[in-house]
């Protein structure tokens, strides 16, 4: 009698790729997944409800949840199905935009076609959440929001976060409504946060790019360089500027030096406000050098180190396959590798018997002429630097408690110390890595008057030993079609099964998974 527990997945994913092998997942014996997803894309619908509400970025939640739909199959009525049109449903892109804002009324005020086969209970429940959305939107209609191609699930999320003030709440109220509760498969924010998260990439050449659609998907109103290569960097707020709410919009001409005219053009270019709300995922453009390394910054641009959902460190502590999966490597999978706890979550879990990496098909825009080295070097560096990032921190606070044992036994003699007072209150922040920006760091975390400056020791390099490859990493698998060079035996040197699946072809000729044979190496791999 087998008494060993079923399959459970916990899997780090992006949007759409890891759509399209969703049901692979599904079909095997146990329903027991949790997606661990990113808040951080600032692109298409998402970049106008971060510009104009703020927030966390909820469009690959939503497009997981209506996915779940499909691969659960369990609720395939009538009604289900035309609340998954609604919420699915993306206002037009070609269309002006006061048509735009005249269909957004009528699906605001319940009028429009999509609520027909939708019962009046579940109509009013949404349409409640659509119209808080509609009255947050209003109280802000100086930054003139652009409903064009926005997507109506977007809305329901940001309206139900909104009212409930937390965005967990938000996904289970959408749930609930798309009725995929019943099953112990989640979406999960890898931060749970109603803050707006902002990535950036440092470029080999030292280079900064911005934002995930910078690093991924640059506007094409940007301006392109010569020989394909990447939009510039954009100009780095002045330091003058930096901390004012009152910094200047339009660079070097202000609202009180522009002539009327000049203003009504401003204020009536709706595409001059988003730059990132219309791109293209098929941009080939290179980018300029290879990413060295991904990371989560403020406001001010100064990094910072976000702590991951405690539900994440669960699952991770809970389940028996981990899966990193198809998808953007350095915009999708390594935003959730790099939080506070997931290095050491990983290599210490008792429950993960395997963590196996979906090599993608094909290379894209961040990971130009990689190999399949490349990739796990590129995962194994960013979880082994959440890992030192825990080191850090834990070495900063052994500094603390030491400093509070001293003061424990000493008496200040204040004629005779340059410092004849101090406030008792210490900011316990490790320093920037932003080196030239130090002085600003200070001010930026909100130091207050009078506090002393606290001098950490540098980091001992002695403090902090990467953990091996196979600790994050046990298989890998990849298409017979790949386009993407495989190493076997350099990469079975390093600990890594490696499992080669029969790749199949999209319809523009690449390589890519096929949901049957997946669902077949995944259970091969977890049954062994």
């Amino acid at each position: 009698m087998n008494l060993s527990k079923p399959s459970s997945y916990v899997v780090f994913s992006g949007g759409s790729a890891c759509n399209h092998i969703l049901d692979g997942f599904h079909k095997t014996a146990a329903n027991d997944v949790t997606y661990l997803l990113s808040i951080s894309d600032d692109g298409g619908s998402s970049s106008e409800l971060l510009r104009v509400l703020g927030g966390p970025s909820v469009g690959d939640l939503r497009s997981r949840l209506i996915r779940l739909m499909d691969a659960l199959d369990e609720n395939s009525t009538k009604e289900m199905r035309a609340i998954k049109d609604l919420l699915s449903y993306r206002l037009p892109i070609d269309k002006n935009h006061q048509r735009v804002r005249d269909e957004w009324a009528l699906i605001v005020e319940g009028r429009h076609s999509l609520w027909n086969d939708i019962s009046i209970e579940k109509r009013e429940a949404i349409r409640g959440f659509l119209t808080l959305f509609d009255f947050e939107i209003l109280k802000r209609a100086h930054k003139r929001f652009n409903f064009c191609n926005g997507s109506i699930g977007n809305f329901f999320l940001t309206g139900a976060r909104l009212f409930t003030g937390s965005l967990e709440a938000a996904i289970f109220l959408f749930a609930s409504i798309i009725g995929i509760t019943s099953v112990p498969t989640s979406v999960v924010p890898v931060i749970n946060t109603n803050q707006t998260v902002t990535i950036a990439a440092s470029l080999m050449n030292g280079e900064t790019l911005v934002g995930q659609c910078e690093i991924s998907h640059p506007s094409p109103k940007q301006p392109q360089r010569k020989n394909g290569a990447s939009t510039p960097r954009r100009k780095r707020t002045n330091p003058i500027d930096a901390f004012s709410c009152f910094e200047d919009p339009f660079s070097t001409m202000s609202m009180t030096t522009m002539n009327d005219q000049q203003t009504t053009k401003m204020l009536n270019d709706d595409d001059n406000s988003n730059d990132n709300l219309f791109f293209s995922k098929q941009v080939d453009q290179k980018l300029d050098s290879p990413i060295d390394r991904i990371y989560y910054i403020n406001e001010f641009g100064q990094e910072i180190y976000p702590v991951p959902n405690p539900k994440v460190v669960s699952h991770l502590s809970a389940k028996k396959t981990l899966v990193y999966s198809i998808g953007s490597l350095y915009t999708s999978l390594i935003p959730c590798l790099v939080l506070r706890g997931i290095g050491n979550a990983i290599s210490q879990s008792q429950s993960l018997k395997h963590k196996v990496l979906l090599l993608n098909g094909t290379n894209d825009r961040e990971t130009s002429d990689y190999t399949a080295l490349d990739f796990i070097n590129a995962i194994t560096s960013a979880l082994n630097e959440s890992q030192r990032i825990d080191a850090r921190r834990a070495f900063y606070q052994s500094c603390d408690d030491e400093e509070e044992e001293d003061d424990d036994d000493y008496i200040p003699e204040y004629s005779n110390s340059r410092t004849s007072s101090v406030t008792s209150t210490t900011i316990n922040t490790p320093p920037s890595s932003y080196s030239m920006n130090s002085h600003l760091s200070t001010m930026a975390i909100g130091s207050m008057p009078g506090s002393p400056s606290h001098h950490y020791p540098p980091f001992p390099s002695n403090s902090f030993y990467p953990s091996p490859i196979s600790a994050f990493i046990t298989h890998m698998v990849y298409l017979d079609n790949s386009a993407i060079k495989v190493d076997v035996n350099a990469i079975e040197k390093l600990g890594i099964k490696c499992i080669c699946m029969k790749g199949s072809t999209s319809d523009i000729g690449e390589p890519i998974y096929h949901e049957t044979y997946f669902t077949e190496t995944i259970e091969q791999i977890v049954n062994n």
